[in-house]
């Protein structure tokens, strides 16, 4: 998508393509690098992501993700200003077979996201807003590995944190109001299913 804005999600799939030709292999760490230390957002939006796309099957891809949603939204909760990851995460990656499947998954979401977000409603994503979804994200990022054995479910806890991800990256107060809306709706239907 050559039309892609900077700091859209298509510029930053564009860019994940532009690696996987030079020979890159998708990881947490790639999508670090690509992003930058500073972008929280899409290190949350990405490997979310693939929990949300049909590669959500692979296992053990759910725990890793709970893992680094942990890792980065604990310290947008704590306010930090860039984001570190232990090596043995950042390292982690999907398997080459898995990696187109993945593109032709994000190339038309990234179209569709990059058409509806956009910086709006900005006082709905400040920074203490955004410090208690990210506290929210470290509660559902701790859930993801039990999610893993129940089918569908860390597919939705995976769309929590990937449309905090684009609220973050996007600035879209908007977003943040629809996000708010998923989490309520997913607790309602999670309470109902327990009682």
């Amino acid at each position: 998508m050559d039309d892609a804005k900077p700091g859209s999600l298509g510029a930053l799939v564009d860019k994940v393509e532009q690696r996987l030709e030079a020979g890159d292999k998708v990881s947490i760490g790639m999508i670090q690098k690509v992003a930058g230390q500073r972008a929280a957002g899409p290190m949350l939006l990405f490997p979310a992501l693939i929990v949300v796309s049909p590669l959500s099957i692979i296992p053990g891809l759910p725990t890793l993700v709970g893992i680094n949603t942990i890792l980065v939204a604990g310290q947008i909760a704590l306010g930090r200003k860039t984001i570190w990851l232990p090596r043995w995460l950042t390292d982690r990656c999907l398997p080459a077979k898995h990696a187109e499947r993945l593109m032709s998954f994000l190339r038309p979401v990234s179209r569709t996201v990059d058409a509806v977000a956009k910086p709006r409603w900005r006082v709905l994503q400040g920074a203490p807003l955004r410090r208690v979804g990210a506290a929210i994200c470290v509660l559902v990022g701790l859930m993801m590995p039990l999610l893993e054995f129940v089918p569908f479910t860390s597919t939705w806890a995976a769309a929590i944190i990937a449309v905090f991800g684009l609220v973050v990256t996007a600035r879209d107060g908007l977003l943040a109001v629809f996000w708010i809306a998923l989490v309520l709706g997913c607790v309602s239907v999670a309470t109902l299913l327990l009682v």
